[in-house]
């Protein structure tokens, strides 16, 4: 389990374009108690963090992913200026 949770945190924050010490470091601010090499150590499956460790891990990752500017649907303000708005 440990292993495939590291693989898809690992495949998680590759996706999302974090950066591993970025990764790390939002970890560590959250109480992470693993250094830098050790996470980077776990997410290559080389390492084993205790469960608290790799949930912290992946708290701090989906914390970063969430801030992530995503494309969504425009509405009507967001295409017009509000003193011009027309009916198309």
């Amino acid at each position: 389990m440990a292993r495939e949770q590291a693989r898809l945190l690992r495949q998680a924050i590759h996706r999302a374009g974090i950066a591993r010490d970025q990764l790390w470091l939002h970890y560590f601010s959250l109480g992470g108690e693993a250094g830098e090499i050790e996470v980077d150590a776990y997410l290559h499956q080389s390492f084993a963090l205790p469960p608290f460790q790799r949930d912290l891990l992946a708290h701090a990752a989906n914390e970063l992913i969430a801030r992530i500017p995503r494309p969504r649907a425009p509405y009507v303000s967001d295409l017009v200026d509000g003193d011009n708005a027309a009916e198309d």
